[in-house]
């Protein structure tokens, strides 16, 4: 799943985010169409010295580069903020809204009584960068290349979609790569017109997209359309695509991996790799003749010529940022008392209101451990037995919330499924308490031992991330709070990848690492995500928590077609988790827009992979 997270150190994101530039000109070709393309990438560490901003470009820092630039497998923050701005999908979010949405490339939808079938009108006229035409055939092929290619993110659409009926249909690279988009045969169209599969071309200017294929069953999905709005979905030119290796399943395209060629209002002039990548305005963007009546914020033509996004540290973010090198960066909260003061730029915390595409933290325990955390009072002493106010206050300088899961604060349904209920409170009696009754020696605040001839709990290793200064923090006032009542515990951090690799592994949590600070971020910007990767059985990175009651409750919010069924759902989920210590909720951080005054036309977006706050580049401007 997308983890998106935002180190707070100088290292990398994992699916989350110096100078130079490159280019030069390729031309690709196939049995339909010949195409160019002023797309490059470049693996060259030759520096050039930092351009002066101008009215007319953005530079921005941020901490790493892309993992991929190809719409099927990019699977981190930064590389998702850059196929935003070349690529387009059907639709996305409306503004600073995760629940409406309007169209880019389709202008209309609806959507069946029973939530299985939805239909798109695509817009007319449109085409990508290199002159190539969009159209309903095009949009077919994206979507079943990302379903054959099936890469990492693939499971973000393969829940409701599936290159095979399942019974004697399957899309497979062979046919994806034989077929003429652009001037389909026959023999074409009734490959691409079947009704029985999950994508159904309907004529040149429509689509339908059929759930019930996907691992998902047969069943509606309450956040289909959030699912369309990732890269997964996005328009891919078949045509770059045959020319440079055509789809082979289940294997990456070396050259869609740095070179890419979309419908939107930005174009790949380089990609410096470890140092930057550039973006310039398309001059033909299907766009800029539409009039200003027909716009949205998602479609409307760039304002900028130029966006350069450089990767560094966060030192020497702020420190380009004080010499004006660079007017927008990208560093976590916990940086604020250091931007705030800089003369001339906009330091702002946005509320989690809205929603938030930073990531959520908690503790997990290896709930099949025994005999330690399957006791469910070894689980609410825990709870009660870390100081999470004081965390928020020393770790994140107050710019952090205590959240109850697994649906996050700012999302849809948060107050309705935690429904009064408090976040677990840091009370060190009563976690002493609990532990005695659990069956080991516990300690109170005044220093008498309760229970003395029960068991001395074991030293248990404590994973963290060790590129994280927050982790680092946290995990030190852990370990003080639940050594005082007798919960030793062994601080175990590897570097963030090795740790990453970790948690995602199948053994996740185990007697090796059978506690530790787990942490999520949205692959779409929708409750029943969280959810779903809270409760699913075997699920990466949790405390291997499994309640069939939970799991039907899940099932039923997948399918739910109304918010009352929604709500109730996610309440009876809450409820279960909260009751049984499942997972224990630890904190959500605020985001921090750092920017120089006079850039303007940033729209805070829960979904949004550029800088972590928003979408696209297109709306912004820089005045001063």
């Amino acid at each position: 799943m997308l983890i998106v997270i935002i180190l707070v150190a100088s290292a990398g994101i994992y699916f989350g985010f110096v100078s130079g530039t490159g280019k030069s000109s390729t031309t690709s070709s196939s049995s339909t169409t010949s195409t160019s393309s002023s797309t490059t990438s470049s693996s060259s560490t030759t520096t050039t010295s930092q351009s002066v901003p101008t009215k007319t470009s953005l530079q921005v820092d941020e901490l790493t580069e892309p993992d991929y630039l190809d719409p099927a497998v990019t699977y981190e923050t930064s590389g998702w903020e850059v196929v935003e701005q070349i690529y387009q999908g059907l639709l996305t979010y409306n503004g600073s809204s995760y629940t409406t949405y309007e169209g880019v490339l389709a202008s209309a939808w609806t959507i069946s009584p029973d939530g299985m079938n939805y239909t798109f009108e695509l817009r007319p006229n449109v085409a990508f960068s290199n002159g190539d035409p969009f159209n309903a055939y095009v949009m077919w092929y994206s979507v079943y290349r990302t379903l054959v290619m099936d890469q990492a993110p693939a499971w973000i659409l393969g829940q409701n979609l599936a290159a095979g009926n399942g019974v004697t249909f399957n899309v497979t690279d062979s046919m994806l790569n034989s077929i003429n988009y652009f001037k389909p045969s026959p023999s074409n169209l009734t490959v691409m017109s079947r009704p029985d599969q999950s994508v159904v071309v309907l004529n040149a200017s429509a689509i339908q997209f059929n759930l019930g294929y996907g691992y998902n069953g047969v069943e509606p999905y309450s956040a289909f359309l959030a699912t369309l709005v990732t890269p997964m979905a996005y328009a891919v030119d078949p045509a770059v695509v045959a020319s440079h290796g055509g789809v082979v399943a289940t294997t990456e395209n070396d050259y869609m991996t740095t070179n890419a060629i979309g419908t939107g209002f930005y174009e790949l002039q380089s990609w410096v790799l470890g140092q930057s990548v550039s973006l310039v305005k398309n001059p033909t963007y299907w766009a800029n003749s539409l009039p200003k009546s027909q716009l949205n914020d998602a479609i409307a033509p760039a304002i900028l010529n130029e966006i350069v996004i450089y990767y560094k540290d966060s030192a020497t973010s702020i420190a380009d940022l004080r010499a004006r090198s660079v007017q927008m960066i990208s560093v976590p909260v916990t940086y604020y008392n250091v931007t705030a003061p800089i003369s001339g730029i906009q330091t702002t915390v946005l509320p989690i209101v809205f929603g938030s595409s930073e990531d959520v933290h908690y503790l997990y325990m290896d709930t099949q451990a025994f005999p330690l955390f399957n006791n469910i009072d070894v689980r609410k002493a825990i709870a009660n037995g870390i100081d999470y106010q004081d965390i928020i206050r020393i770790v994140f300088n107050g710019h952090a919330q205590q959240w109850i899961g697994p649906v996050p604060p700012g999302f849809q349904y948060y107050n309705e499924s935690t429904n009064g209920l408090s976040p677990y409170q840091y009370n060190p009696v009563q976690a002493a308490i609990s532990l005695a009754q659990a069956g080991f020696v516990s300690h109170l605040p005044n220093g008498t031992t309760l229970n003395p001839n029960g068991r001395q709990f074991p030293a248990v290793s404590f994973l963290y991330d060790s590129d994280n200064p927050t982790d680092q923090g946290a995990a030190e006032i852990i370990l003080s709070n639940l050594g005082a009542i007798g919960i030793p515990i062994t601080l175990k951090s590897l570097p963030f990848r090795q740790y990453a690799a970790t948690i995602d592994s199948s053994s996740s949590v185990n007697s090796t690492f059978a506690m530790g600070f787990g942490y999520y971020s949205e692959d779409y910007t929708s409750s029943i995500d969280y959810v779903s990767y809270f409760t699913t059985a075997d699920q990466i990175g949790t405390s291997a928590y499994v309640d069939s009651q939970v799991l039907n409750y899940t099932y039923q919010a997948d399918a739910a077609l109304n918010s009352s069924a929604l709500v109730g759902a996610f309440r009876n989920i809450t409820q279960k988790m909260y009751q049984n210590y499942t997972d224990i909720w630890l904190y959500v951080p605020e985001f921090m827009a750092v920017t120089a005054n006079g850039v303007t036309g940033i729209t805070p977006n829960p979904a949004g992979s550029a800088m972590g706050y928003f979408l696209y580049y297109n709306t912004i401007s820089y005045t001063s």
